[in-house]
């Protein structure tokens, strides 16, 4: 396969979004049903402030499928919201999450030593907040920022390939990192547009309406959407890169009377 030029990642954002139009309240509502069980789990003994980043790649493969199911025809339902949870995908999942929160522990640890810890200090309110001490730590946050965003660009395909390609992790990593090095123009061109897109969509609240509970919840609800944006976005660049996967083989189970 010939190398992508920088303009396949508009064109990715812009099938993603055909992906998304076609069940956007069934996406949403399978999004939703990811994030109930995320804040469950952070009732976990001892685990429930890492369970949800261990637990990421299991629900983006959740929204992944019903992305393909919606672009296939098929009715995404809630339920697909369990499916990383099946066997033979769930170990090597979860082995993916623990790797997604070593990238984590690490950006943090880089933020600590360039800024003295000033940030996750005033973060945990073991200072209080200081407006110069905030300015002073913005280019930690942004290196730290980097190292964690570049992680997760690196491994994006990696879920999608565990679950659809029955990869192993190792080898999983390798293809997505390969592939996005290889397509790096692409998916910087992707990553750009949504960012330039979340930008103008939550400024829009912020010109319209001079509550600030309004403008909050606008925004927030802009970032659940994007968010599911994310992934069917995601989504078009492995159909195009690796073909597109099947849709779910059986519907999920009706309620006996």
């Amino acid at each position: 396969m010939e190398k992508l030029p920088a303009r396949a990642g508009l064109q990715w954002v812009k099938q993603g979004l055909e992906v998304f139009r076609k069940q956007p309240g069934a996406l949403m509502a399978l999004f939703f049903s990811c994030m109930f069980l995320t804040m469950l789990s952070l009732f976990i003994p001892l685990l429930g402030g890492m369970a949800p980043i261990v637990l990421a790649p299991l629900f983006s493969v959740a929204l992944l499928q019903g992305c393909a199911d919606a672009d296939q025809g098929k009715r995404t339902f809630p339920q697909l919201v369990f499916i990383g949870f099946r066997k033979p995908a769930r170990k090597p999942l979860l082995l993916l999450g623990g790797l997604y929160l070593m990238v984590m522990l690490l950006s943090i640890m880089i933020l600590t030593m360039l800024d003295g810890g000033m940030l996750i200090k005033m973060a945990t309110r073991q200072i209080p907040m200081d407006q110069e001490l905030i300015e002073n730590s913005r280019s930690a946050l942004f290196i730290s920022s980097v190292v964690y965003i570049g992680g997760w660009m690196l491994s994006c395909l990696a879920a999608p390939l565990i679950y659809w390609q029955k990869m192993a992790v190792g080898k999983a990593l390798f293809f997505s990192v390969v592939t996005v090095m290889r397509e790096i123009k692409a998916f910087l061109t992707t990553a750009v547009m949504l960012f330039l897109m979340f930008q103008v969509l939550t400024a829009i609240p912020v010109i319209l309406f001079d509550s600030a509970q309004i403008e909050v919840t606008a925004i927030f609800t802009i970032m659940l959407m994007m968010t599911v944006l994310m992934h069917c976005t995601l989504y078009a660049s492995y159909r195009q890169i690796f073909g597109a996967p099947p849709a779910t083989a059986e519907a999920p189970p009706k309620a006996t009377p």
